[in-house]
């Protein structure tokens, strides 16, 4: 298993292979309440940067006041908990396995509104291509999605639940969704494609196939898959796993 942890560090190019990620080994560092795991930090092929951690947020404590980030986007995705997210006028609770987009250049800002910890996945996105603000907007703009309200599409496998597949403020085509597989059920036989891709594990165990390289993988997990690398996963719990899968597409794709 690859685990690279780094901590926030202006002007990191670190580079990240393909592998399986977690910065959730390390001992957590502490601001105002609010505990910040470092970051897993580094580029891709497409992305001058990639960033990946977990935030705990105590009872009625925000991660900071509204603020606009104008190079780069994030995915929140709840862990456990209740977490109210903001975004530029719009508030909403979010609970477990829920998740959003908050483009470039959106004010946001989280808060735990309930009277247990609150923790979040944080991943950020900053492409190698210039942010595009008018192209998020155009394509939808920022969005909040509680895992209550994602439709399920029942599979031979399991369960997929489609998120958004659409153009965004980094990418002229940005894709999320959501796989339940069942114990021993695969993914997928390998395959390879050119849009690089994460996968968020969410809950169980899976073995991670990336090129000749076999690692295992459990809930809170990343794993990063560079552009045409063969992969596929198993579910090898005994129990079903879910995922979220995350692709990133280049203008070229």
């Amino acid at each position: 298993m690859i685990w690279i942890v780094a901590t926030s560090v202006k002007g990191q190019t670190d580079t990240l292979p393909s592998g399986v990620y977690n910065p959730d080994r390390v001992k957590p560092r502490s601001s105002t309440g609010v505990q910040a795991k470092p970051k897993v930090q580094g580029s891709t092929t497409d992305l001058a940067g990639f960033s990946y951690h977990t935030s705990t947020l105590p009872p009625g404590k925000i991660n900071h006041p509204p603020r606009a980030l104008p190079n780069r986007e994030e995915l929140i995705v709840v862990k456990e908990g209740q977490l109210q997210i903001t975004i530029n006028d719009s508030s909403k609770v979010l609970g477990p396995g829920s998740i959003a987009l908050i483009v470039a250049g959106d004010k946001q800002s989280f808060q735990n509104v309930s009277d247990k910890p609150v923790t979040y996945y944080v991943l950020g996105f900053t492409s190698k291509a210039p942010v595009n603000i008018p192209r998020g907007v155009a394509g939808g703009g920022s969005l909040m999605k509680d895992w209550t309200e994602l439709p399920v599409k029942k599979t031979s496998k399991g369960e997929s639940r489609p998120v958004f597949d659409r153009p965004s403020s980094m990418f002229p085509r940005f894709e999320v969704h959501a796989t339940m597989l069942n114990a021993g059920e695969e993914s997928h036989a390998p395959h390879t494609h050119r849009a690089e891709e994460v996968m968020l594990l969410m809950q169980g165990s899976v073995t991670m196939n990336i090129a000749s390289v076999s690692s295992k993988a459990v809930a809170g997990d990343a794993i990063l898959v560079r552009p045409d690398v063969p992969h596929n996963l198993k579910n090898t719990g005994n129990e079903p796993c879910w995922y979220y899968a995350i692709k990133w597409f280049h203008a070229s794709n």
